[in-house]
């Protein structure tokens, strides 16, 4: 634990130019830099990050949901890390869905059927000035993460829970909490061929431990929801134009089509969707658009060519590909951001890495209205923080497995393993090799979807050893 009279604090006094209101500095008095942190307030400056910390602090985010930066211009609340980067590569890096011709006006309206997390949501917002999304998600947990990155971002967006299909009644869905993106009405064995696919393109080739990480993150859970067409979906909110329809249902994008009455249809601009290529979906889609009045081109994501999988854009006018991605990019967006930006400024605190930087809402004050040293050393303590010394046993036993399998030199305690290079395959090589070194079952094999920083994976290693 962290000794509280070892610190110091020291009120940070400097123009920041509205980074922040106010900060201070917390060092340990043997000026060990693990332990050194920054506590400041987000100023108006930077937005995102001063939503962020009030959202963090809502009951209930730090348990199924968590923040996490996967670039240093995007902030999202996700289920788990592996979910948000692959969210990130395909909706943000790749531009999955505003290419070849597709683009937003601006106060464009927009219908993301299939929202998942929110991911694509907020691109359309951050692309389209003025946006109004509409997010269809039949899964309450994933309908909670929609809520909070649109918060987050500022984003205007019209939750509807539930289904879409060509008929109302009600369903089930299978729901892969470790694998949210791939949740849908028809879920069969061809997920874990696609998912093997994917896995196998990013993780470099086939591993003995691959057929079990692909069973790991498809055990689904059933999901009771009711259905709708689009149509009855969007009944009450004045839609009279869709300036974009993205529709990402795994499997069940047939049925979202055939749902749509010709009314609605001739209020429909754009149309953006991922088709698997079952009993000649593809091209039947695409007559359908065809028959609509859209221009159709079809589009392929390079690590998916083995699978069934397709991206069809359609548009009332030409559709060819595009020489540049949307800029979707703000600064100062991300905790990673500012706290460089800080540094920046302040010369003092070139020394203190950015990940040791906190942002919090208020700096705690006792009731004089000075500086609550304890709770501010409570704050560093709860993030994983430590004094001077040396490694358990048990912590250097883990870090010489983190070593060999990532090809570092050295783990510190706040290292994550996906930052050091771990990879979905390696996670499931180091938790074979932990059950080696310290017996069967003291690590989940999901462990790293809900904390991958040594500390965390140390500690829960610790508590299973009693």
């Amino acid at each position: 634990m962290t000794d509280i009279a070892a610190l110091e604090v020291e009120t940070i006094d400097h123009d920041l130019g509205g980074l922040v209101e106010e900060g201070v500095l917390v060092r340990h008095r043997t000026g060990d830099r693990r332990v050194a942190a920054v506590f400041v307030v987000p100023g108006e400056a930077a937005p995102v990050v001063r939503r962020a910390t009030l959202l963090c602090e809502e009951a209930g985010v730090d348990g199924e949901l968590a923040l996490y930066e996967p670039d240093d211009d995007l902030m999202i609340f996700h289920r788990n890390r592996r979910e948000a980067d692959f969210i990130f590569r395909e909706v943000f890096r790749d531009n999955e869905y505003l290419r070849n011709g597709v683009t937003l006006p601006d106060h464009p309206t927009v219908v993301d059927v299939g929202a998942n997390i929110g991911g694509a949501s907020v691109l359309f917002g951050l692309v389209g000035q003025g946006a109004r999304i509409f997010a269809v998600e039949p899964v309450p947990q994933l309908c909670r993460a929609v809520e909070l990155n649109a918060r987050l971002h500022d984003i205007d967006v019209v939750i509807v829970a539930g289904a879409v299909g060509d008929a109302r009644g009600q369903t089930v869905i299978t729901y892969y909490p470790k694998n949210t993106a791939m949740s849908g009405l028809l879920a069969d064995q061809t997920d874990r061929e696609v998912l093997k696919t994917y896995l196998a393109g990013h993780d470099g080739a086939s591993a003995a431990g691959l057929d079990a990480m692909v069973a790991e993150l498809l055990v689904g859970e059933p999901v009771e929801c009711g259905v709708q067409t689009l149509g009855q979906a969007l009944e009450g909110h004045s839609v009279d134009r869709i300036d974009l329809l993205k529709i990402d249902v795994e499997k069940a994008e047939w049925q979202v089509l055939h749902g749509i009455d010709d009314g609605l249809w001739q209020r429909i601009d754009q149309v953006v969707m991922e088709v698997h290529d079952i009993d000649g979906r593809v091209a039947a889609c695409v007559r359908l658009l065809e028959d609509k009045g859209f221009s159709v081109l079809i589009d392929r994501n390079p690590d998916l060519l083995s699978t069934d999988m397709y991206g069809l854009y359609a548009r009332r006018g030409p559709v060819a590909p595009d020489p540049a991605a949307p800029n979707w990019r703000r600064p100062l967006s991300t905790r990673r951001a500012l706290a460089s930006a800080i540094r920046e400024r302040i010369p003092q605190l070139a020394d203190i890495a950015v990940e040791r930087f906190r942002f919090v809402a208020a700096l705690p004050r006792d009731t004089r209205g000075e500086i609550d040293t304890a709770a501010l050393g409570a704050m560093i303590a709860s993030e994983g923080a430590t004094e001077p010394g040396v490694m358990s046993a048990i912590e250097e036993r883990l870090a010489a497995i983190w070593c060999r399998l990532l090809k570092v030199e050295s783990v510190r305690t706040s290292d994550d393993f996906f930052d050091l290079g771990g990879t979905s395959l390696k996670s499931v090589r180091m938790v074979l090799e932990v059950d080696e070194a310290f017996g069967e079952n003291v690590l989940p094999p999901d462990q790293l979807f809900a904390g991958s920083r040594f500390d965390e994976v140390a500690a829960v290693i610790r508590r299973n050893l009693g």
